[in-house]
């Protein structure tokens, strides 16, 4: 039985951490990391099989005051079209602070996957790292368009939630006349899509 080291897997993490900020996502290497944590390579394996799973432990430290963030500016909004606007320049903010590190994950998951999924085209619907992401967007096109009647079951509106990520992940920062184009498209599908459930 592996031995356990009290609070090793805190450690590994707030290590890798310091690693991402300080030289880059490409310098989190598990022979580093054990070493800065006076620990065996295979110690270090006992609490995580994969580099990518220590890189979405970081993201998770990272993002969850973020994601906390964004959840609060959408709860807070009267719930318009601005809202829309804001949730995704503040998000590119977020992820400028966070030195792309969802996008190098996006990568990996990516890259590494074997699933018939990403040959399908649908890998973000089913990608691990964007799932918290898309109930967020779903929250926020909820807010901004008052689209409560979407339904759990609704394919259309579920590719709208895929779209949307696809679009803001696909950008490379918080360009004002990209976000508002992105805004003026979804808006005006919006409005045909709630003509299309009024008849």
């Amino acid at each position: 039985m592996p031995k356990i080291i009290k609070d090793l897997r805190e450690k590994i993490i707030k290590t890798a951490t310091t690693i991402f900020y300080e030289q880059g996502f490409d310098a989190i290497d598990i022979r580093k990391i054990a070493k800065e944590c006076n620990v065996a390579v295979g110690t270090l394996y006992n609490y995580f099989p994969n580099k990518k799973e220590v890189v979405y432990e970081v993201f998770n430290e990272l993002w969850y005051e973020s994601m906390n963030k964004l959840d609060e500016l959408i709860d807070s909004s009267d719930g318009n079209e601005d809202l829309f606007a804001d949730y995704i320049l503040s998000l590119y903010k977020e992820m400028e602070k966070k030195k792309g590190i969802g996008l190098y994950l996006f990568r990996m998951e990516i890259i590494e996957s074997k699933d018939d999924k990403v040959e399908e085209g649908n890998f973000l619907a089913h990608s691990k790292f964007h799932k918290r992401h898309a109930e967020q967007i779903e929250k926020m096109l909820i807010k901004s368009y008052g689209l409560s009647d979407a339904g759990d079951d609704n394919k259309e509106f579920e590719n709208l939630i895929n779209t949307v990520a696809t679009l803001i992940i696909t950008n490379k920062g918080a360009d004002v006349d990209y976000v508002m184009f992105i805004r003026d498209m979804v808006s005006s599908y919006v409005r045909d899509y709630r003509d299309r459930l009024c008849n």
